[in-house]
């Protein structure tokens, strides 16, 4: 047990530090890498970080423990919706199938990275741009596409998920 924690650690960190020096090399080797525990496991500790880290940014008119699950509920939701719309905008503009999983773990690193800094509120300008070039990045060196499919399906996937969430806004804020 104690190995087995050990070593998921040890991948944590080594994930972390080769995603902020070396993200290009750190998606080439994803595929050897990808086991879903350790996905999983980089996405939860991730999203708990975010979600702890971001009841520090202010008062809010529930209980904390509330705010953290809906921090942690959004963000998962994020990450989940965001790797299926990805998984459908590849299929639709290249036409080639990658695994979900493959896919889903693109967008869980990509997430989880630049979420150690977004819950800062002003650090949005960097870590959303930050977080899209990482997922390019990853579609690049994962599904072997060029530079040109990996934008087009960025900008199909981004602009669907601006118009669910601009639906959304719609349907539950007025």
């Amino acid at each position: 047990m104690f190995q087995a924690t050990l070593k998921f650690w040890q991948f944590y960190a080594q994930s972390f530090v080769q995603l902020l020096i070396e993200p290009g090399q750190f998606f080439k080797e994803l595929q050897n890498k990808i086991e879903p525990h350790r996905v999983y496991g980089f996405f939860l500790i991730c999203c708990g970080f975010f979600s702890l880290a971001s009841l520090l940014t202010g008062n809010y008119s529930r209980a904390a423990w509330q705010m953290g699950i809906v921090f942690f509920a959004g963000t998962c939701g994020m990450v989940i919706i965001s790797s299926f719309l990805g998984y459908i905008s590849m299929v639709i503009v290249v036409g080639k199938v990658t695994s979900f999983s493959l896919i889903f773990s693109i967008y869980v690193f990509s997430f989880g990275i630049t979420l150690f800094i977004s819950w800062l509120p002003f650090f949005l300008w960097f870590s959303e741009p930050w977080k899209w070039w990482l997922i390019y990045t990853g579609f690049k060196n994962v599904c072997d596409i060029n530079g040109k499919q990996a934008v087009l399906i960025l900008i199909f996937s981004m602009t669907a998920q601006f118009f669910l969430l601009y639906s959304a806004h719609f349907a539950f804020f007025n």
